[in-house]
């Protein structure tokens, strides 16, 4: 099980925070049974940054002496279960709507053509599902970046793709 902690934007804010920190991550309660007093319990690498400057990123973890369950804590810049950061999608998908190619995008970004071009069918595939709350969305994404949303989604109970 993953939380979402607010307001680590970006992954040098992330590392700094773990340094001078780590206590900052510590959940208030069991995202399990509910109970507070987590242990620190170690962290694990990930590969978060697509440049390879600044990896391995470290993912601290918690572990619940109720319920004997472990938990990690992610930064809101890093997506749970995607591998490039929520940054990175967002603006592929703004010069995708401002009528950029795939593979103009690749030559700018990180992500290649055909990832890029996956996020676009699967934002078109999902649109009518979601067409209601798109001009939300465009507002929102106006105002809060893609990662403080879908961290706002997650606070909610909302499903984080």
């Amino acid at each position: 099980m993953q939380h979402i902690v607010a307001g680590v934007l970006s992954l040098v804010q992330h590392i700094t925070q773990l340094k001078t920190q780590p206590y900052y991550y510590r959940p208030a309660c069991c995202l399990s049974c509910g109970k507070a007093g987590l242990w620190m319990h170690g962290s694990y690498p990930r590969k978060s940054d697509r440049s390879g400057e600044l990896n391995p990123v470290f993912i601290p973890r918690f572990f619940c002496p109720c319920c004997h369950k472990t938990c990690s804590v992610l930064p809101e810049c890093i997506p749970p279960t995607r591998w490039y950061l929520w940054e990175v999608q967002q603006v592929a998908l703004l010069f995708l709507l401002a009528g950029k190619s795939a593979y103009a995008i690749a030559k700018e970004l990180t992500p290649s053509r055909h990832t890029i071009s996956r996020w676009f069918i699967r934002f078109k595939e999902q649109f009518h599902l979601h067409k209601d709350v798109l001009c939300f969305w465009q507002m929102c994404l106006n105002e809060v970046s893609l990662a403080t949303a879908m961290r706002l989604c997650h606070v909610t109970g909302v499903f984080v793709p």
